[in-house]
């Protein structure tokens, strides 16, 4: 248990790494991210804008690809980790779901890379594709709030002084709000909710890691797998 609690906060905080990296490359690009494209807009416009983000979006995809592994392995083990008897219904809904928010984030990235592939072979982008991705889009953002609402309790029922309870209310309260006003809000504030739910995330990794590390610490008895 301690070693397994001890490699998912390394991994959270490797996670972090890479959150940080491709934020810096969205803004050296002039905001070339994934979200940029998972929002309906003409598809001559939008097939122009992705064609030209082609550079920014490769490397972006990526490095994404590989914080997938990092952040859904950290909390998957992490969680199953910290869970017990008392909170085995939250502990499996949270992995569940954070694996399946993995799936559909590789989804979403392989869909692009076959959007490149069709431009690339001079074949159309179609307007239900950009809605699909849309779609993929808010299901996974959705599903990351019910199984990081589920984990809240699983923390929780664990303890973790001022920081754990820092991000357990964040997790129960301010992410699936900031989460649904992103899209909900008003056009000129959805940005800010944006970027609200991206610090929530770095910010999120960072706390994650603490608090896995710290229940490593309070783990007496030896290492487990």
């Amino acid at each position: 248990m301690r070693n397994s609690l001890i490699g998912a906060s390394v991994l959270a905080g490797v996670a972090a790494c890479f959150l940080v990296a491709m934020l810096t490359l969205a803004v050296m690009s002039g905001g070339v991210t994934q979200q940029k494209f998972e929002t309906l807009s003409p598809i001559t416009a939008y097939t122009l804008a992705l064609a030209n983000a082609k550079p920014a979006m490769s490397a972006t995809l990526a490095l994404d690809n590989l914080f997938i592994i990092l952040y859904v392995a950290s909390l998957a083990i992490g969680l199953s980790a910290l869970g017990g008897p008392a909170t085995r219904a939250a502990t499996v809904l949270s992995v569940a779901g954070m694996v399946g928010v993995g799936l559909f984030d590789f989804a979403e990235n392989l869909h692009f890379v076959t959007m490149y592939a069709q431009l690339d072979a001079g074949m159309a982008i179609a307007p239900d594709q950009v809605a699909r991705q849309m779609w993929a889009s808010l299901l996974k953002w959705h599903i990351a709030y019910f199984a990081l609402f589920m984990a809240s309790f699983v923390i929780a029922e664990r303890g973790a002084g001022l920081l754990g309870a820092i991000l357990v209310w964040s997790l129960r309260l301010v992410l699936p709000v900031v989460g649904v006003l992103s899209y909900s809000a008003p056009d000129a504030l959805q940005p800010l909710f944006f970027l609200a739910r991206y610090g929530l995330m770095l910010s999120g990794f960072l706390l994650f890691a603490w608090v896995f590390a710290a229940s490593a610490g309070a783990t007496k008895g030896g290492a487990g797998a």
